[in-house]
């Protein structure tokens, strides 16, 4: 199953996806949050994409706040338009991860909202993968 991860904000949205295996999970692109259902449309129909995974900027209290209610609105639209799996998972701290791979890499400091997909994704595959090794 291919998997795309959204990462909301209220700018930019980064995006990554799996493979069919669910082992391997690349950054994708940064895209305007402006355009964000018709750039993902696009990209669930191109990569022939089985399920989305969006990211929900908890509050420390583990509220929801505005920003989860814009990756919820972004949520809605893709599951009200498309049939396809959708999975929302808490995001908290994969700016911040994403952030410091950059520096341990020595990489200036820029956008990385792909990378924080990137990391939701992988925290999401992982999670998955140890509960059907579980289950067989």
């Amino acid at each position: 199953m291919r998997w795309l991860a959204i990462d909301s904000g209220e700018v930019r949205v980064g995006l990554a996806i799996s493979d069919v295996n669910e082992r391997v999970v690349v950054p994708l692109e940064i895209i305007p949050a402006n355009v964000a259902f018709p750039a993902v449309r696009s990209i669930i129909d191109r990569e022939q994409v089985s399920g989305v995974l969006i990211g929900l900027p908890l509050l420390p209290s583990g509220d929801e706040g505005e920003a989860a209610v814009r990756a919820r609105r972004l949520g809605n639209r893709i599951a009200r338009s498309l049939d396809i799996k959708l999975v929302y998972e808490d995001e908290s701290y994969t700016t911040q991860a994403a952030n410091a791979r950059d520096r341990e890499i020595g990489c200036p400091k820029g956008e990385t909202d792909d990378l924080a997909a990137v990391i939701l994704l992988e925290q999401f595959l992982k999670t998955r993968l140890s509960h059907s090794s579980c289950e067989e």
